[in-house]
């Protein structure tokens, strides 16, 4: 008898429904089915069941992208769209409403869960969701245009923007729309074209052809880029910018002033560069500040392409005198070593040697005299010494540097001095020349 009623206590395990083995077909719905194994999952079996016949519901619910739609037009590459459906389909799930829970099942080791989703419920959803968005997208056109009317032409972009980003989710459909006079017209098409109108109407300019760099400007500049549209000055524009100093690459951006007027300062380059070029555009990827964090426009935005302005840079030849006086134990020596030897080194620099002093040129003046160190066991030795000054056309100093105590030795003290002079020379065509060189570019 106690057998019998104990028996009658114990939990009698439910029969496993057949939607849990034999997942339903019904083109009317969506679909969802998940088990989870209490083994594996203790704690929340259920709670993870449930997580995931929503995803497998979500799963059947597939982007599909009308060839005649915006995003099929763009001339995009096929990641770019992958990229675009995976976007939308990624975020589906968080999205999902208007389900129902059909059913769920619990044994001693498992747990099945059930969702389904009407097809015809949630296209009525999607609608309403669109008619929302659209709405939205409609205001932010409205503005663009308004600030179109003003020259606000940076505000109007990122409008343009906004307004096809909180559409973004129906960029691969056809999006008619009526706007406020009773006009039908495409929407996420006059958001692009509004845009692309911007950005090519925007004009930048300078005043010359080329930017000439002078040596007495130490090869250094502002340049003013001015920025119109309609013939008009336009402020607050962003831009980006590069040029190359000779091997290193320079990058930056900025912004127009209120006169639609920038300033890009150009200097730092390598000694020996003679040309360059300065192309200057509209910043598009700054834009993205606008977007949302997981908008699927930034790839879009990436494609879009401005008219740069390219401006050659020439630099003017450095020209440089070379004059001095060497001497050999305080007498002068006819026949110079170091002057040609800077001479030689300088033309190898890039720069050009000239006959006489000029008042845009510069001069490198070398005045060097030997001493004599002693001797012993039939051995002379000498030491030089050397100033070198590079100075400008009015007779500014730029540059000195001394060349000190460079030793020769042989067997008598003429020849002493000889040696010091070819060592001197070494000294003159390695870091010497290249220090008075890279002085006219600082």
């Amino acid at each position: 008898m106690g057998l019998e009623g104990c028996a009658s206590l114990r939990k009698v395990e439910v029969e496993k429904p057949v939607w849990a083995t034999e997942r339903p077909i019904n083109s009317n719905y969506y679909i969802g089915i998940a088990g989870v194994s209490k083994e594996e999952n203790p704690y929340n079996a259920t709670e993870i069941a449930r997580e995931n016949a929503l995803n497998s519901l979500a799963r059947e619910i597939r982007v599909k992208v009308s060839s005649s739609s915006l995003l099929s037009t763009l001339q995009v590459n096929s990641w770019v769209e992958e990229s675009f459906v995976s976007n939308i389909e990624s975020t589906v799930v968080e999205d999902l409403e208007g389900f129902n829970l059909i059913d769920s099942y619990e044994s001693s080791t498992e747990v099945f869960v059930y969702y389904r989703l009407s097809k015809s419920e949630y296209a009525r959803i999607l609608a309403e969701r669109k008619q929302v968005a659209l709405g939205s997208a409609y205001g932010h056109y409205l503005d663009a245009e308004r600030k179109i009317s003003k020259g606000e032409i940076s505000g109007a972009i990122e409008r343009y923007l906004m307004g096809l980003d909180v559409m973004s989710k129906y960029l691969g459909e056809l999006n008619p729309y009526t706007g406020d006079d009773g006009t039908q017209f495409d929407l996420d098409r006059a958001l692009l074209n509004g845009m692309s109108d911007a950005i090519s109407g925007l004009v930048l300019s300078h005043e010359k052809n080329e930017i000439e760099l002078l040596l007495n400007s130490r090869y250094t500049d502002e340049v003013s880029i001015l920025s119109f549209f309609d013939n008009n000055n336009v402020f607050g524009i962003p831009l980006k910018y590069e040029y190359s100093r000779g091997s290193i690459p320079v990058r930056g951006t900025t912004k127009t002033s209120g006169n639609g007027i920038v300033e890009i300062p150009i200097n730092g380059f390598a000694p020996g560069t003679t040309r360059s070029e300065l192309v200057v555009e509209l910043d598009l990827l700054s834009f993205s500040k606008v977007l949302n964090i997981l908008s699927p426009l930034k790839p879009l935005l990436e494609g879009l392409t401005s008219t740069p302005l390219r401006i050659p840079i020439v630099l003017e030849r450095p020209k440089v005198f070379v004059d001095g006086t060497e001497k050999m134990f305080q007498r002068t020596i006819s026949q110079g070593v170091l002057i040609p030897a800077l001479r030689a080194a300088l033309i190898e620099e890039g720069v050009e040697v000239v006959d006489q002093a000029t008042s845009k040129g510069l001069t490198l003046t070398i005045n060097a005299d030997t001493q004599a160190g002693g001797g012993g066991s039939g051995f002379f030795t000498a030491y030089l010494n050397a100033t070198i000054e590079l100075t400008d056309g009015n007779g500014k100093l730029i540059m000195q540097k001394n060349l000190e105590r460079i030793k020769g030795v042989q067997l008598d003290k003429i020849k002493a001095g000889q040696e010091s002079y070819r060592k001197a020379v070494f000294e003159i065509k390695g870091r010497f020349t290249g220090k008075f060189v890279g002085a006219l570019y600082e």
